[in-house]
């Protein structure tokens, strides 16, 4: 129909290729690289996607939560980094199946992205979250339907 708005998607941006590992309650890094207007198109949103597997089989309910971290808040300022102690810009959590333990990918939709940003996720599993780990995003934004 016309006038309508739909989504359209700039390139997935890999965020973190082949994370460390992460303990239970652990917070990692994906500092492959930030997104920033060349990676982003000022898309306000993305999809992300996690690719990890645990060292043992999870029970219900458990997440890796997903953390933004901005640049350049007032001038050169940064925020400073998601930690344990500074859990600030909580911005989503991938749910993890009960019994998981193998590699699979999770998604997590509509995550509101800032100028220039990088992001950190916080194993909340109570198992160790195994290296190799990837973190993808898919940013997006409403056009004009045809």
């Amino acid at each position: 129909m016309a006038n309508e708005i739909k989504w359209t998607f700039a390139s997935a941006v890999t965020l973190e290729a082949s994370g460390a590992s992460a303990a239970s309650n652990a917070f990692a890094a994906a500092d492959d690289t930030s997104l920033a207007s060349a990676n982003h198109s000022d898309y306000p949103y993305a999809d992300f996607a996690l690719t990890c597997d645990f060292g043992a089989a999870v029970t219900g309910g458990v997440t890796v939560n997903l953390y933004r971290q901005d640049f350049d808040i007032d001038g050169t300022a940064d925020a400073p980094a998601p930690a344990t102690t500074y859990k600030h810009l909580f911005v989503g959590a991938f749910v993890i199946p009960s019994g998981q333990s193998a590699s699979a990918t999770y998604p997590l939709t509509n995550v509101p992205l800032g100028r220039v940003c990088k992001f950190s996720i916080e194993n909340g599993s109570v198992q160790n979250l195994t290296a190799g780990w990837i973190l993808k995003a898919t940013p997006k934004t409403y056009v004009p339907g045809s």
